[in-house]
């Protein structure tokens, strides 16, 4: 078998249609040969019930043809209940008067009826007779005769091959009707199971004639029993749509935004080919360590930026410890030298608010706004807070500087920045990211002369 059978045979196994129609031919079967042996002991009951009456009643007729002449027991037998029975099978008689001879028929056919039984009515029974299987009925008769025995016995034998016939068209009539039946209802569930998956054909059909990038809502119409699944469908796919808008979006404004720095440093570069050692060459090698310095951050922060929305709802939640982490991030992002003195102060929360969330992206997001008050804001006072309210937790981050000089919700746009900022204008875009990510928000307030970026945090 090559694997391009195989192949085919697997889809077959997974096939929906496929697993209906087996595994309802397995029912049918199963009941066909459950109603075919049902349908053989009911026909075979009323074969012998049938060929029973006739037989019983012919031995009745014969019993009402006994009478007594001369005092001697002498049969008339009704050649007309004799010729009904002989008809269909062999038929073999005798009568035997209360002496114990046999005045009539077969000497040599026996009975084991229970004589006392045969004179409340016929007694019917099996029996073999002269090689063959019959059906024997016996019945007593009493007759005005001098003695104490006055009861004549009368046997009658039926072979059972006309019975085993009748059951037999029977049986075979009413398992051709099963078979007609359960193939029609294989047949009809064929064609009900195709017309019940139509309306997943035209939703196949819609999504596979769609471009990539085509993530609308289905349009077709789905049956009430897959109707949550397209809407999940539906669901994931606006998901990904939005991901992916944000994504090129990203992609679009970061390929703009590398090219600005990229484009000056290779100005700086020519400038350094073309300069005499000199002191201008000094302040451009200079330059040329700035904008690198520039580019390296840029880059950080555009891949933070990324790994922030891929985390946004790929990355699995934890409990988090606000205060360790804000002590332990602000002890990684402060330089270990600035070109200013800046007091910096933490202070924590108490009892320390644990969270759910995800630790990674709240480091980037913290991490951000610190170095965006040491680089752009803090004269010589940054503080970072931790506080717990109800429902939830934040983290402040406030310094002394001048505040931002452009409208807030602007500066909240990536690669937006403030009019005399050289920074990427990503530090802010991230933590609003890593609080949206965490059901919470971003804030910013200006107080005691200082600027105050809060970030906060669902509990959940």
């Amino acid at each position: 078998m090559d694997w391009v059978t195989s192949l085919r045979l697997s889809e077959l196994r997974r096939s929906l249609r496929v697993r209906i129609i087996a595994v309802l031919t397995a029912v049918l079967t199963t009941g066909a040969i459950v109603l075919g042996f049902a349908a053989w002991h009911s026909s075979s009951l009323a074969a012998r019930q049938a060929y029973d009456r006739l037989l019983s009643g012919g031995a009745v007729q014969i019993a009402e043809n006994i009478y007594v002449q001369g005092g001697v027991v002498t049969v008339d037998p009704p050649v007309s209940a004799i010729a009904t029975l002989a008809a269909y099978d062999l038929v073999f008689y005798k009568v035997v008067d209360p002496r114990g001879v046999v005045v009539a028929g077969y000497d040599d056919l026996v009975s084991d009826a229970d004589p006392v039984e045969i004179r409340a009515g016929v007694v019917l029974e099996d029996g073999v007779y002269q090689g063959e299987p019959v059906r024997i009925a016996s019945l007593a008769r009493q007759l005005e005769l001098p003695g104490t025995n006055s009861w004549t016995t009368i046997v009658v034998a039926q072979t059972t091959e006309a019975r085993r016939a009748l059951a037999r068209d029977l049986t075979l009539k009413a398992v051709g009707v099963i078979a007609v039946m359960s193939v029609l209802a294989l047949l009809a569930t064929a064609y009900a199971v195709t017309l019940a998956l139509k309306p997943l054909m035209r939703i196949e059909r819609e999504i596979a004639s769609r471009r990539p990038d085509d993530l609308r809502p289905i349009a077709a119409e789905p049956p009430v029993e897959i109707r949550n699944l397209v809407q999940a469908i539906d669901g994931f796919m606006q998901r990904l749509s939005e991901r992916m808008a944000i994504m090129q979006r990203f992609i679009a404004d970061a390929a703009h935004q590398i090219r600005t720095p990229l484009a000056a440093l290779d100005a700086q570069v020519e400038i350094l080919i073309g300069t005499p050692a000199s002191r201008r060459k000094a302040e451009t090698v200079k330059r040329i360590h700035e904008r690198t310095a520039e580019l390296g951050r840029l880059t950080g922060q555009l891949l933070d930026h990324a790994m922030v929305i891929h985390r946004k709802d790929a990355a699995a939640t934890a409990a988090v410890d606000l205060n360790q982490l804000a002590k332990s991030v602000l002890a990684k992002a402060v330089p270990l030298s600035l070109p200013r003195e800046v007091d910096i102060a933490f202070v924590p929360a108490e009892p320390p608010p644990i969270l759910n969330g995800d630790a990674v992206s709240l480091r980037e997001a913290l991490g951000n706004l610190i170095d965006n008050a040491l680089r752009h804001g803090a004269h010589s006072r940054l503080v970072v807070t931790v506080g717990d309210v109800g429902g939830g937790a934040w983290i402040e981050v406030a310094d002394d500087g001048d505040g931002f000089s452009a409208p807030v919700t602007e500066l909240l746009r990536p690669f937006a920045k403030g009019v005399n900022s050289s920074g990427s204008g990503l530090g802010l875009s991230i933590a609003m990211e890593v609080a949206q990510a965490h059901k919470g928000s971003l804030t910013v307030s200006r107080d005691d002369g200082m600027t105050r970026i809060r970030l906060e945090l669902a509990s959940s």
